[in-house]
């Protein structure tokens, strides 16, 4: 199987040993895109800061090191069971939520229950002083116990950004990640719990203060969503955008 994910070129994979999964990962190098490097040197928003430059070997040192820090605190993420030049071995922590919420019919109320769930370590990572970089719900697993862990962490930042600023970032994605699930109601739980876990009462001002700066693109979001004329991925940035401007 890892002969095959070198042919192919696969990012991941998965070997059964002893009864067991084990998760196998390639790791890549991190880099974000030259518009998106831009397009913050432009509007300095701290939701667009870029990720480190860093290569193949520089990414799997950093996540295997920061999986064991995380999990030695006791924050529910994959166990490193070891690498090799290329690839990262990692327990299974079950299946992403984007599919399992695809796959499974879920009530409002199960799923709202879920992603609190992730949000709760979301919070556990940043009341430890540190930050997750890739915090969207598809970085996020729930195994057939309904134990949600994080995942994905090979993303780090230049040592000049503000920790307060990385995790407002992380936030800001992790409720732009479920937009697309349609419950407005599910901001105002997710925030509250957030400052609930963390004692982070700025963050709803930022929230909001990032809504009042993208004004001019929530109004023209507006008026293509009064003639149907969005996509539903598109519709879910202008629905939380818009519920962010409400905030008091």
């Amino acid at each position: 199987m890892i002969e095959q994910m070198r042919v192919e070129n696969k990012k991941i994979g998965h070997l059964d040993l002893d009864y067991q999964r084990v998760w196998v990962k390639r790791c890549e190098k991190t880099k974000s895109n030259l518009l998106h490097r831009s397009v913050h040197v432009l509007t300095h928003m701290k939701i667009l800061m870029p990720v480190a430059n860093k290569t193949p070997t520089q990414s799997l040192a950093f996540e295997a090191s920061k999986l064991q820090l995380l999990g030695e605190l006791g924050i529910n993420v994959p166990r490193v069971i070891g690498h090799d030049e290329q690839f990262l071995y990692l327990s299974d922590t079950g299946i992403d939520l984007r599919s399992y919420f695809k796959k499974n019919s879920l009530s409002n109320k199960q799923r709202t229950e879920i992603i609190l769930k992730a949000l709760r370590q979301l919070a556990r990572i940043h009341n430890a002083g540190n930050y997750h970089a890739g915090a969207q719900i598809k970085n996020y697993t729930i195994d057939d116990s309904g134990v949600v862990s994080a995942i994905d962490f090979e993303d780090s930042f230049d040592d000049k950004w503000p920790l307060i600023d990385i995790q407002f970032r992380d936030l800001f994605l992790f409720l732009l990640s479920f937009n697309s699930l349609g419950n407005p109601d599910i901001y105002a739980q997710v925030i509250d719990s957030y400052i609930e876990q963390t004692d982070n009462i700025e963050i709803q001002r930022r929230l909001k203060q990032t809504a009042e700066r993208l004004k001019p693109l929530l109004k023209l979001l507006g008026f293509f969503a009064k003639h149907n004329h969005l996509s539903h991925d598109i519709m879910g940035v202008y629905t939380l955008l818009y519920f962010l401007s409400t905030l008091d």
